[in-house]
């Protein structure tokens, strides 16, 4: 005679299985229930993470349900009741075990050892045969899988819920540590936000606006958009307030300047790129806010670029010039004037050739390898800048002068009318 798994209802188990093999082994279900949890608890002080009392309980019964469970099975045969019950029990035990930040990891090691336990049992008795081995091995692994789905969807369900709802924890948390009020958050409702977001409030952060790919044109600061079904979202280190559906995705650093900081970082954004405001008190986190989103303007125009994060720190001389660009254009145009007569092409190789010689320290050779051109080409029109500057391009001030608003140029291109 053989033995077969037949396919029942959905949810459902019907197993070709002697009538009494259910009853045979209901005496050994305290028996196998036991050694279940003996088993979770061993595996748990293997890792260090001994089994509570009150968990262990929970997990015994979960485990007693299932064995008594499956029993009826092979005495009764399956019925869609009762497959619907038990579904609804170990739906509820995942969503209690996810409830209490617990994985399903002790319910699958206690299916697996007292399955292990009673075919231990049944293999050592003459009563039974190859086949009728076979059946219930197959039997047993479905019904696992069927509690096993029923817990992990409870499971997802609730840590779903609770993911999202800490998400919105801590965009609010975001948003009130950057809003540009000018009011301090009170400390004991800011306390009171942390814990709810589960973020240690850290003495010291930096604001790092985020983007992926060009930045936007059309929007105010540097943006994460998606482009294509291959982009996907950065995962940042768990420490760091992130919400990047706001306006201006951002993010919230704490300790930026910290061992390996920026690295780690780096690493999490996976091809994100990130402008990164000044360090300051937690208190300032909206200045350093506006220090990215000035160093983002400079992004967006194409005056500073590079991979990575860019740090506000970094670029300084670019921020100051580009502070006041109608300051800088008038010092260049009143600084410059010398050069106004030229053509276009010649005024831009004549100033090219002057902030060269500038940086170079008066060095020719060096200026002619900055320019990669031959040095007696810049000693001809470096005696040509001195006739048309004079003895202005030996006084320290106005070679000062005159090096910042060359810098200006080159960083910012042409400052108006030349």
């Amino acid at each position: 005679m053989s033995y077969r798994l037949r396919e029942g209802a959905p949810g459902t188990l019907v197993a070709d299985l002697p009538p009494g093999l259910g009853a045979r082994l209901r005496p050994l279900v305290p028996y196998l229930v036991e050694e279940a949890v003996d088993g979770i608890a061993r595996r748990a002080e293997a890792h260090s993470q001994p089994l509570e009392a009150a968990h262990a309980d929970s997990v015994r019964a979960a485990i007693d349900t299932a064995v008594h469970a499956f029993l009826d099975r092979l005495e009764a045969g399956p019925g869609a009741e009762r497959a619907d019950s038990v579904a609804r029990t170990f739906r509820a035990f995942g969503e209690s075990e996810a409830r209490q930040g617990r994985t399903l990891e002790c319910l699958h090691t206690g299916m697996r050892t007292s399955a292990a336990v009673a075919w231990r049992r049944l293999a050592r008795a003459d009563s039974i045969d190859r086949d009728q081995m076979a059946a219930l091995g197959e039997a047993i692994f479905a019904f696992q899988e069927e509690i096993s789905t029923a817990a992990a969807e409870g499971h997802v369900q609730v840590r779903g819920a609770g993911v999202e709802a800490l998400r919105r924890r801590r965009a609010r948390l975001l948003e009130v540590l950057l809003a540009e009020s000018g009011t301090e958050p009170e400390a004991r409702a800011l306390s009171t936000l942390a814990r709810a977001a589960r973020w240690r409030v850290p003495e010291r952060v930096a604001v790092a606006l985020l983007y992926q790919g060009p930045p936007h044109q059309e929007r105010a600061g540097v943006t994460v958009h998606q482009e294509g079904a291959g982009a996907s979202a950065p995962v940042l280190p768990p420490d760091v307030l992130v919400d990047l559906d706001r306006l201006e995705p951002c993010a919230l650093v704490p300790d930026p300047e910290g061992p390996g900081r920026l690295r780690s970082l780096e690493r999490s954004l996976r091809g994100c790129g990130a402008v990164l405001g000044p360090t300051v008190p937690l208190a300032e986190a909206p200045a350093s806010l506006s220090r990215a989103r000035e160093l983002a303007e400079l992004v967006r125009n194409g005056v500073v670029a590079g991979p990575g994060i860019l740090r506000w720190s970094d670029h300084l001389p670019e921020l100051l010039l580009s502070r006041d660009t109608a300051l800088v254009a008038e010092l260049a145009r009143v600084r410059l004037a010398p050069l106004a007569g030229m053509r276009t092409p010649q005024r831009e190789r004549m100033a090219d050739t002057l902030l060269a010689w500038l940086e170079s320290g008066f060095n020719a050779n060096e200026a002619a390898e900055r320019l990669r051109i031959h040095p007696q080409t810049v000693r001809y029109r470096m005696r040509q800048l001195e006739e048309l500057f004079g003895p202005r391009l030996r006084e320290p001030g106005a070679r000062f002068e005159l090096e910042l608003v060359l810098r200006a140029r080159r960083l910012l291109g042409p400052l108006g009318p030349e």
